[in-house]
């Protein structure tokens, strides 16, 4: 039975070399014998010679050879199309850029997932360069898919338990390394760069820390160090409206949390947060409008929020108790 397979394939193969040898010269000589000076007979020599290629790896094992070789036959008629009708502009590689994954993902797959991520990444960013390079040399915008794309093979090594630690490291310092790039390169008279920093730096920091940010004298060093931060960039780097009250109310959102609505103390978690908020208005009103007294609107919204949560949630636990 095998040999009688083994020559059916045989022949089967022998017939489709012979029969796609036919269909290409004719193909030729009707290019050709008609008078057309453009070599049109590849596009069908292209197709035809899928025949031969199907037959004579149908059957086998060898996906992984029939991917490179059709890829690099797909790129050669790119490349001889492009050559012959646009030189000036090479648009083969766009195309050919997708066909690569074809036998990247047959070579490595799932099983190689560590190799794919670099080598597929490696390939994405240095098509970025080239396609920055030859559509707009003026500017460079290849950072940003670069920026992309690292997470790749950052988060196939990095992202688990054991290593999330360096993940977050790692992670940190390619976030301000690319922003501080942009920045550089678009903005250098602006300096925005820095409102990224503490909170890049939190990152880690959350991470090494793990359950401990949970704890209310981290959440207010925490915090405290990060209103003092934005505080020093608003008078020194960034002067003129004191903007780090509004960084100052957020941060200062996480100790309460944590003091308050962490331990189920949701009455005072309200009455708390609603004065914060209230103050944050006021001052906000102060600063920008004096004249105008607009901070009673808000300041009305804020209250039904205490009200609420004593009417809803703390009398009637209340009532239910004293009938017990």
């Amino acid at each position: 039975m095998n040999r009688k397979s083994d020559n059916k394939r045989s022949h089967a193969f022998a017939f489709s070399i012979v029969g796609s040898l036919l269909l290409i010269s004719l193909c030729f000589f009707i290019n050709y014998s008609t008078g057309s000076r453009f070599p049109w007979f590849i596009y069908p020599t292209f197709a035809v010679i899928w025949w031969p290629l199907g037959v004579f790896f149908a059957g086998r094992d060898s996906a992984k050879a029939f991917s490179l070789i059709g890829s690099l036959l797909i790129i050669a008629v790119l490349l001889a199309t492009n050559y012959l009708t646009s030189w000036n502009y090479p648009w083969f590689i766009f195309p050919s850029f997708a066909v690569i994954w074809w036998p990247l993902g047959v070579f490595f797959g799932k099983r190689c997932g560590k190799a794919l991520s670099i080598i597929g990444s490696l390939i994405i960013i240095g098509f970025s360069v080239v396609t920055n390079y030859i559509t707009s040399p003026e500017y460079i915008w290849y950072i940003y898919p670069t920026f992309a794309i690292i997470w790749w093979p950052l988060s196939v090594f990095l992202s688990r338990p054991r290593t999330i630690k360096a993940y977050s490291i790692f992670g940190a310092l390619i976030i301000l390394a690319f922003l501080a790039v942009d920045n550089f390169f678009n903005s250098p008279t602006c300096l925005w760069v820095l409102f990224a920093v503490y909170p890049l730096l939190l990152w880690p920091t959350c991470v090494f820390l793990d359950e401990r940010t949970l704890r209310l004298p981290t959440a207010l060093i925490l915090s405290a160090i990060g209103i003092t931060y934005y505080v020093a960039l608003n008078i020194i780097v960034f002067p003129g409206f004191p903007w780090a009250i509004f960084t100052a109310y957020v941060l200062l959102w996480w100790p309460l949390s944590v003091a308050f609505a962490g331990r189920g103390h949701h009455m005072l978690f309200s009455m708390v947060g609603t004065i914060l908020s209230a103050l944050l208005f006021i001052a906000l009103n102060v600063i920008t409008t004096p004249n105008t007294i607009w901070a009673v609107y808000p300041v009305f919204a804020l209250a039904w929020w205490p009200l609420s949560i004593y009417y809803f949630k703390y009398k009637p636990c209340h009532i239910g108790d004293s009938k017990l």
